[in-house]
């Protein structure tokens, strides 16, 4: 994601959308560049003429049309939603795209930009617009401050754009180079003895008290980021059935886990009350009185909830149905101490509320490039990364369900489909008056809660930690950035006294 530039828009330190150095300004309705409504929306992006590939060739709208149509076209896209609005993208000349929408989109800076939008080279995929066979070990091109020199499971290896035109972007680090670590304790470890310079882990109170040491700083923040417990709902699995969902809600203590998992590490974090955003990104999910307020645990509405699908608890005391015992599969990826620790600590509670839970974890690539895109899994637990934009279609639209009709390209992963809700999302996604789409995200959030559609934990603390006697700079200026606190490493410098 580092070297993934150029993109339309960006997110800034303060997670706001706004103009990438490709543009040469934001697009508003001041400077024209937002115009009509519904059909005639358009949005036009005016790029910077000095901008050009790794190869010296110019960054045009050529570039910019056709990694439209490469979101679209290729298989096994994660998620189209934004790009299937696009009609047409005109290119009056190489430094202008004038991008057509069907419907008024106030989303539209996530299309080719914001969290996960990329600019692709055109020239570089003579098959067309289908790049699902290519990158798959290389990157041959770059319109950011760095170029991807080689990449295995081992390591990846980022070095210096030299022909990178925005001189303040302009890499103070000959090279990068990025070890995969997905061992929690291993990952501090490799810090502490110089194996690595700097490290972005998740957060764990047994692992943090560890980062000390004269040449050892720190820092916490708070992402766009946040955690929860989600309730597969795909045909077959347990969570199928809506009152086991209820029940298992309330049989999970969110604000023990947050005490005993969260807190011991970020003292001031409180339990998210909403199921899709998080408090201070934009005005979309507040700090208390949210959908998901009243969730308490509540043995009485446990019992209840399972009574109505004909659960009763057998001899050992576990829920059963027709003979059989109800066994639920809680995946996390292995190596990362804190889940693993919710496990061993919340598996023995649910079972004295009567649920059979037993861990099912996997290495983070089979869990999240194979299992979670074909619904192999009952329960999940994993961080979900939110946008300055209340739109939400591309996790929960009921046609964002990976499957034969969009080409696995969907990202709802949970199975979750509501009309209800997704006429809401149809709100969200094509009003841009602000009172309207906040009533439209609340009344959608309730939606969420009375569907039980997956359990929110806490907006998800950010840690960048360092060697001093290595690194220098604005460490941790972009902590908070979904991009991780790598995202400026343009601006990161090599202690001179370090050898």
């Amino acid at each position: 994601m580092l070297f993934r530039s150029p993109q339309l828009t960006e997110l800034n330190e303060k997670n706001e959308f706004a103009a990438s150095p490709l543009l040469t300004e934001m697009p508003t309705t001041e400077n024209g560049g937002i115009t009509g409504e519904g059909a005639t929306f358009t949005i036009t992006y005016r790029l910077n003429p000095k901008a050009v590939w790794d190869d010296g060739s110019p960054i045009t709208s050529e570039d910019v049309k056709f990694s439209w149509r490469a979101f679209l076209d290729t298989t096994g896209t994660l998620t189209t939603a934004g790009y299937d609005k696009v009609t047409a993208i005109d290119t009056p000349d190489p430094h202008t795209a004038v991008v057509h929408f069907s419907q008024t989109y106030p989303d539209w800076p996530d299309v080719l930009g914001g969290f996960s939008g990329v600019i692709l080279q055109k020239s570089k995929f003579p098959g067309g617009t289908d790049v699902s066979k290519t990158m798959q070990t290389r990157i041959d091109f770059s319109g950011g401050p760095w170029k991807l020199q080689s990449f295995s499971p081992e390591k990846a290896v980022l070095v210096r754009n030299e022909r990178y035109w925005d001189a303040t972007r302009v890499p103070r680090l000959d090279s990068v180079t990025f070890v995969p670590v997905t061992d929690s304790a291993a990952e501090i470890q490799a810090l502490k003895t110089g194996q690595v310079d700097a490290i972005y882990p998740q957060p764990a109170p047994e692992l943090t008290g560890q980062l000390t040491g004269s040449s050892i700083e720190k820092s916490f923040g708070v992402t766009t980021q946040y955690e929860g417990l989600f309730m597969n709902q795909k045909a077959g699995h347990p969570f199928a059935d809506p009152n086991l969902r209820e029940a298992f809600t309330y049989a999970f203590d969110r604000n023990l886990f947050l005490t005993d998992i969260v807190k011991p590490f970020a003292p001031e974090a409180t339990v998210l009350q909403c199921a899709a955003w998080v408090p201070g990104i934009g005005p979309w999910c507040p700090e208390t009185g949210g959908a998901w307020a009243d969730v308490e645990p509540d043995p009485a509405k446990v019992a209840a909830a399972m009574a109505r699908s004909r659960y009763a608890k057998d001899s050992e005391g576990f829920w059963a149905k027709d003979g059989k015992r109800l066994v639920i599969k809680w995946t996390v990826t292995t190596g990362n101490a804190r889940r693993e620790a919710t496990q061993a600590e919340f598996i023995p509670l649910l079972k004295k509320q009567g649920f059979a839970v037993r861990a099912d974890n996997a290495d983070a690539d089979t869990f999240f490039q194979k299992r979670l895109p074909a619904g192999e899994y009952d329960l999940a637990m994993y961080i979900n990364v939110v946008s300055p934009d209340p739109s939400v279609t591309g996790t929960y639209g009921c046609d964002q369900i990976p499957g034969p009709a969009n080409e696995g390209a969907g990202q709802n992963v949970q199975w979750y489909c509501s009309a209800e809700a997704d006429a809401l999302m149809r709100t969200i996604d094509t009003s841009i008056d602000q009172k309207t789409r906040l009533d439209a995200v609340r009344k959608l959030d309730s939606v969420f809660r009375a569907d039980y559609v997956e359990i929110p934990l806490n907006a998800f603390p950010a840690l960048v930690a360092w060697r001093t006697d290595r690194v220098k700079g604005p460490v941790d200026r972009f902590i908070n950035s979904p991009e991780s606190a790598f995202w400026n490493l343009w601006e990161w410098e090599k202690d001179r006294k370090s050898t």
